[in-house]
């Protein structure tokens, strides 16, 4: 079976009273020649009689092909304005008063768990739902 002779569908024929549409809109159809091949795209049922309506009229210029999609931008976590004056500070106070080491790193260590994100299948505590899908 040729291409030709292919069935279309409501889809096929939808398509082709746009593309009708626009030829009328440029000025290439008058109102009763878009009425008249509406009429018969809607009865169309193959390729074929939709190809015939267009026979006389340019072929449409290709629209460009769609941009793929482009990647996320990935933009580097910022800490908080105050986290690095309290830094500063725990760092002073550990090195003037001898205080543990492992104060510091507690609290580097805190900080650090704070600043990760989330995963995509962790609750969303304040909301009380997922926030993966």
């Amino acid at each position: 079976m040729t291409s030709g002779q292919l069935r279309v569908g409501d889809g096929d024929r939808e398509a082709a009273v746009t593309a009708l549409g626009d030829h009328y809109a440029a000025g290439r159809l008058t109102k009763d020649e878009f009425d008249e091949r509406s009429e018969s795209a809607w009865r169309a049922r193959t390729a074929s009689d939709l190809a015939a309506l267009f026979g006389d009229l340019p072929r449409p210029v290709g629209a460009a092909a769609p941009a793929p999609p482009a990647p996320p931008v990935r933009t580097p976590h910022r800490r908080p304005g105050w986290l690095t004056p309290l830094l500063v500070v725990v760092v002073a106070l550990v090195v003037l008063t001898h205080a543990p080491l492992f104060l510091l790193l507690g609290l580097v260590w805190v900080v650090l768990a704070r600043g990760h994100r989330r995963g995509p299948w962790s609750s969303d505590r304040h909301a009380g739902r997922w926030t993966g899908r």
